[in-house]
């Protein structure tokens, strides 16, 4: 009696039992892909995201852009040759220490790396005087190499009364720097340095190579004064 009571269905084995339906599944992940795309698209931030070591990097360099604790960068042009007006007496000096100890703490600092800086200059002319919101022009001569190279920079940093440049390569390393050969011919290159934050009358300037430091004074004149070689 028991088996006559059982359903033809309780008697199926499990292999012809039917497997589950697999559209609400597939339903139900392409409903969750339509609604995740909806979200992402409509919720999201547009912004890049915020990268903590890319934003640290990026203020470094706007400082030493513009304001190192009343330290400021001057813009350095380079112009066509012209004749220096009442040339300065400049003095080389040997370097003989690290350049992070001849420079300011203030300047290493913030700095975005070491500046690698040109060696071999044999030359090096400026203005004596310069009159208030024009340039201070300079004429250094270098080898080829370096003065032609689009890597080759003088930063120029200012601070009450006292102007830092730094004839530098913007290249990797050490190495890079050596790979350009120095060997060939001289050039002079005329800079054109932008003044306009500068405020006081004397002007102490040093100029930093691999092998020497140049120092000399420079006088702004105020309007109605005439240069040295004008009079």
């Amino acid at each position: 009696m028991n088996n006559e009571s059982q359903t033809p269905d309780s008697k199926r084995s499990p292999v012809d039992r039917k497997p589950w339906p697999m559209w609400p599944i597939a339903v139900s992940i392409l409903s969750f892909m339509v609604f995740y795309t909806w979200f992402q698209f409509t919720f999201r931030k547009t912004e890049k995201p915020y990268e903590p070591s890319r934003a640290m990097q990026e203020r470094v360099i706007q400082a030493a852009k513009k304001n190192l604790y009343d330290w400021y960068s001057l813009a350095v042009t380079q112009i066509s040759p012209i004749s220096i007006s009442g040339s300065a007496t400049i003095i080389p000096k040997v370097r003989g220490e690290p350049l992070e100890n001849e420079l300011p703490s203030q300047i290493v600092y913030y700095l975005p790396r070491k500046p690698i800086l040109i060696p071999k200059t044999t030359g090096l002319n400026s203005d004596l005087a310069f009159r208030t919101a024009e340039p201070l022009t300079i004429a250094l001569e270098m080898p080829e190499a370096f003065a032609d190279s689009p890597l080759f920079r003088l930063t120029a940093l200012y601070k009450e009364g006292d102007l830092i440049l730094l004839a530098e390569m913007r290249v990797e390393n050490e190495a890079s720097l050596a790979q350009l050969s120095s060997e060939g011919g001289l050039k002079t290159l005329h800079l054109s340095i932008d003044t306009q934050p500068i405020a006081t009358e004397k002007i102490a300037v040093q100029l930093f190579t691999t092998e020497k430091t140049y120092h000399w004074q420079v006088e702004q004149l105020r309007e109605g004064i005439p240069l040295s070689s004008e009079s």
